[in-house]
């Protein structure tokens, strides 16, 4: 078993819970936005192909977070449900109570700066994207734009000079754009791109197999 594996509390990277580019709860998403005037649990799980239980618990998600009723009060893979509040494409991204989840939104945001905004140093995407709502710090975007400066997204503009305490300023490669959803910066070293369904970056070589 490879040290990766085996750690306690080991969480698959994200590409391994894809199927064509969709990570489970889109898939699940977009069978209900398909099946929103009524829908089962059991159903959902079938043509999303994603296991009943993780259905189950975003459709919990869901109605707790004033997504979609239930219709009845039967048991939840049998229980009818209807979709309330379509707020579009991108699955809502919610904690088990129904209240909305912070965590990557500080990537989102980053990646957002960064296809809109032109060259930016650590300091200056820290800035704009905690403009947003979200708090980034620069440290968060120095290792952000190292890893995807390793992967390939970004070229350098202007060279650190720590003479004058200026940082690197890097931009997006044009044809690095790859869509809305930003790349992932994963603990184990790795950067993913769910646009494209691929890790682009490794620190470790057997993490591309």
């Amino acid at each position: 078993m490879s040290s990766v594996a085996s750690r306690k509390g080991y969480r698959k990277p994200a590409q391994m819970e894809l199927i064509g580019g969709k990570p489970p709860r889109q898939r699940v998403w977009e069978q209900i936005r398909k099946f929103k005037m009524k829908f089962k649990v059991y159903d959902i799980a079938r043509s999303s192909d994603v296991d009943d239980e993780t259905v189950k618990t975003y459709v919990q998600s869901l109605v707790k977070g004033g997504y979609v009723v239930r219709l009845t009060e039967a048991q939840y893979e049998i229980a009818e449900y209807q979709l309330l509040k379509d707020t579009g494409v991108e699955a809502p991204r919610l904690t088990r109570d129904g209240q909305p989840v912070t965590a990557g939104l500080g990537q989102e945001a980053m990646w957002r700066c960064l296809r809109m905004l032109g060259a930016l140093d650590a300091r200056q995407l820290a800035a704009h994207a905690s403009s947003s709502g979200v708090e980034v710090k620069v440290t968060t975007s120095k290792r952000y734009l190292m890893m995807l400066k390793k992967a390939g997204y970004l070229e350098v503009v202007e060279p650190c000079n720590r003479r004058l305490a200026r940082m690197e300023k890097l931009r997006l490669i044009p044809r690095m754009d790859t869509g809305p959803r930003p790349p992932q910066i994963q603990s184990v070293k790795t950067v993913y791109d769910p646009n494209l369904n691929k890790v682009m970056y490794a620190d470790e070589p057997e993490e591309l197999l």
